[in-house]
């Protein structure tokens, strides 16, 4: 691109011919136009070069002599070249400012020139195009055409030419109409695979309502040119996925018949067509491992091996899972007569999959497995079925309840002995414990060893002389109580509740307790009450028993779960825990008093199960007992504690007898007591058709002892007694001394039933003490306490703290009290 002169450049140019009349030699300058603005430069350069031509004419002038009218002619001269160069200077700008029209008309001619050429081409490339997509829609037209006659792999070889020559034309890249080209291609490709699909059902004609597969050709079409097209446009595999649910849903599901246990459909095989029965009959499972043999006889003899190629690896597991769900988990038996049956099953299935290895499929390895584990399903099958056994016991027992007798020899000692002259059956009620057959109850002052050693071998009666009482246990703890978690814990502390002696060694009544008679052995019976549970419970276990020693006979020989029977013997041990887990829940929803029926029930049951073990030699049992015993015992301590929060609570609304001669107060302590022991009472009616007597008059005691244990600490922790309050205490402790009309030996001698209370009821006879020091004169007390037994059943300081709250102070009181501490050293 040639360089545009600049004003400068063309300003200089006009001076230098205007000063030396020369022309410029730059062609851009020469032909370059002069600007309007570059004008006022132009003058101011001549302007100077004037003055500079007169300076200089001036300076010349001096030298030399002074030609005025040579330079006056000069001047004029000057004057008119500069006129001159005026008048050229507008020239050009007139002759410049008339170019510039000609110069637009110009570029415009030449931009409409150039449009026009562009119009041509792309109208010749529009005209290009437009016939090369007239060309490719005219291919696809003929691909339809060609489909529609049927030659379905040449409407596939036009449509993916077509589709590659689309893709291939540069003139096609990135605009609408390849998008268009490509949605035709699609469709097309869409009405092929439509077809294919229709063909493919029509050839492999599927009638689920009918429950009937036919094998047809489509007019002279072959099943393996539909299959050729279906690999080309990668379609094989999704219909053939379909067609094998087709052929589960239509065959084999109304064969398997899940639906309705024990019965099936039969096969009706024609030429080119196999049919489900409309109607299901009973059949056994050889019959319908047959009729599934059929089926895929059918299918192997028919099918290409295109389609039959993937039966191992989906029809036939998939065959084989429904076998084993539907019919084999259940044809699995629960009672040894069915042996014979099911070996007869195990060796059709075997059958079955050596038929399937004929048609050279796979996929029958989980029905061979399963036959191999028969040994262990069939085991487990007895556990679920036996432990399922034991929920419905529990579930449908109707609480019928019967009265057993249990009947035990002891070895007694003299002490024992005296209490057995009064009564022969009142007797350890655990019947668990070599130390527990002492029913003798003795007292001590000393508070910490103030503990209830109950016949359960549980020291859930154990209380301090406080009135606090033990939390409920939580439920997580019952559960893990009754499965037998953590017994060797409890037992522990159970042995050393056990071995504790409550007084001491201290004589009772004035007797010295370490003198003994010479033992003798006597026969311990007693009634109790158990319900329909334990006997059901006991019958499953006696069945593991009776089979796992049946299986072993050689009639069973031949059977391949012989293996299995030594495993029956480890049902019982899951039976019982099945019991323990969740009788709790069962008896306390069926039974009033449910826990103490589940005590005698977990007892019971447990000698029975005791007298099986020996039999039978089983030892394994033994720890199942101890924990069934134990579980017994917990439901019975539970049931104890709540009884036990009752009366407490019920007595907490005496408020301590604080001024119970007082009115409000006296009010709410006469309620408060006479709740307490109608509370006695009822609970006395309620166990009394449930548990043994002697069982019935510990659990009783036990709660009569929490009862004075808590109004014997109250009354001591009151400070000051007046004869009022005295006399108002006097009278509850005898409402509550009147519970001793339930302690009562059952003897049909009138003269011989002397309560026994003091043998149940521990702290007893210090509650009756307690009873004469409030209604006793200050010389009553201190007799007592020289002379009788009072020292055996208080400490002196709790005399003391009685006397202080009863009598005023004085010297005769000083003197009692120095007196009383003076006998105690």
């Amino acid at each position: 691109m040639a360089h545009k002169a600049s004003e400068q450049e063309i300003s200089q140019s006009v001076l230098g011919f205007v000063t030396e009349g020369t022309y410029p030699t730059s062609e851009n300058v020469i032909t370059a136009e002069f600007p309007v603005s570059a004008l006022a430069k132009e003058l101011e350069l001549i302007s100077k070069a004037r003055e500079e031509v007169e300076a200089e004419i001036t300076a010349l002038s001096r030298d030399n002599d002074f030609d005025a009218d040579g330079w006056i002619s000069q001047a004029k001269q000057l004057h008119a070249d500069i006129e001159r160069s005026r008048v050229t200077a507008r020239e050009i700008v007139a002759q410049h400012e008339n170019t510039t029209p000609l110069q637009l008309k110009v570029e415009d001619a030449a931009a409409k020139f150039q449009l026009v050429e562009t119009e041509i081409a792309f109208n010749q490339a529009v005209t290009y195009t437009l016939e090369e997509v007239q060309r490719l829609c005219q291919r696809l037209d003929a691909g339809r055409d060609i489909l529609g006659e049927g030659e379905v792999m040449d409407a596939i070889e036009t449509l993916e030419a077509t589709e590659q020559a689309i893709r291939k034309d540069n003139l096609f890249s990135n605009t609408t109409v390849m998008h268009v080209l490509l949605e035709n291609v699609s469709e097309l490709r869409r009405e092929i695979a439509e077809y294919l699909r229709g063909r493919w059902s029509k050839q492999l004609n599927v009638d689920r309502k009918a429950s009937v597969l036919t094998l047809l050709n489509d007019n002279g079409h072959p099943l393996e040119e539909t299959i050729a097209a279906l690999v080309h446009l990668d379609m094989l595999a999704l219909c053939k996925s379909k067609f094998e649910k087709d052929l589960i849903a239509t065959l084999v599901e109304p064969i398997l018949l899940p639906a309705v246990e024990g019965q099936s459909r039969g096969v009706q095989v024609g030429e080119t067509s196999i049919r489900v029965e409309p109607q299901p009959s009973k059949a056994s499972v050889p019959e319908v491992l047959d009729r599934l043999a059929t089926v895929l006889g059918f299918l192997r003899q028919h099918l290409p091996v295109t389609i039959s190629d993937s039966f191992s690896s989906s029809l036939i597991p998939t065959i084989s899972s429904k076998v084993i769900s539907y019919w084999l988990s259940s044809a699995i038996p629960t009672e040894l007569e069915g042996l014979s049956m099911f070996e007869n099953i195990l060796n059709h299935v075997l059958k079955f999959t050596n038929t399937i290895e004929t048609f050279g499929w796979q996929g029958y390895e989980e029905l061979v497995s399963w036959v191999n584990q028969a040994p262990r399903l069939w085991l487990t099958r007895r556990r679920v079925d036996s432990l399922d056994q034991v929920r419905k016991v529990l579930a449908e027992s109707q609480g019928t309840t019967k009265q057993v007798e249990r009947v035990e020899k002891e070895e007694v000692s003299g002490k024992d002995q005296v209490l057995l002259e009064n009564t022969t059956d009142d007797w350890d009620a655990g019947w668990d414990d070599d130390n527990e057959h002492e029913t003798t109850a003795k007292h001590s002052g000393n508070k910490e060893d103030e503990e209830d050693v109950s016949a359960w071998g549980l020291d859930d009666d154990t209380e301090e002389n406080t009135t606090e009482t033990k939390p409920d246990l939580p439920a997580e703890d019952d559960a893990a109580d009754a499965w037998g978690w953590g017994d060797e814990d409890e037992e522990e502390q159970l042995d050393g509740a056990q071995v504790k002696s409550t007084n001491g060694g201290k004589p009772v009544n004035g007797k010295d307790s370490s003198h003994h008679a010479s033992p003798r052995e006597v026969t311990l019976k007693e009634q109790y009450t158990v319900t329909d549970i334990p006997d059901s419970i006991l019958k499953i276990i006696q069945q593991q028993i009776q089979d796992s020693e049946a299986i072993s006979q050689p009639t069973h020989s031949h059977s391949r779960v012989v293996s299995s029977g030594a495993g029956l013997l480890a049902l019982p041990t899951l039976i019982l825990a099945m019991f323990k887990a969740t009788a709790s829940s069962f008896y306390g929803l069926k039974l009033n008093s449910g826990q103490m029926y589940l005590y005698n029930d977990s007892l019971y049951l447990a000698d029975k199960v005791r007298n099986l073990s020996e039999e039978h030699k089983l030892s394994r049992l033994h720890a199942d007992i101890d924990a069934l015993e134990k579980c017994g015992k917990f439901a019975y301590s539970k049931e104890m504690q709540t009884q036990r929060t009752i009366v407490t609570d019920l007595l907490d609304g005496a408020q301590g007898f604080s001024q119970c001669s007082e009115l409000p107060f006296l009010g709410e302590c006469e309620n408060a007591v006479s709740a307490t022991v109608d509370r006695i009472h009822d609970v006395y009616e309620e166990w009394q058709p449930i548990l043994s007597h002697s069982a019935l008059l510990q659990s009783v005691g036990s709660l009569v002892s929490t009862v004075i244990n808590k109004i014997i600490i109250e009354i001591e922790e009151l400070g000051d007694i007046s004869e009022a309050q005295s006399q108002q205490l006097v009278t509850f402790c005898n409402q509550v001394s009147k519970l001793e009309d339930l302690f009562m030996p059952e003897t049909a001698d009138e003269h011989a039933r002397v309560p026994m209370t003091a043998v149940y009821v521990r702290n007893w006879l210090k509650f009756q003490y307690l009873i004469n020091i409030l209604e006793s004169s200050l010389a009553d007390i201190k007799f007592l306490w020289l002379e009788g037994e009072l020292r055996l059943e208080f400490s002196a300081d709790e005399v003391v703290d009685l006397i202080e709250a009863l009598f005023a102070e004085s010297d005769y009181r000083r003197k009692a009290i120095a007196e009383i501490r003076r006998v105690s050293r």
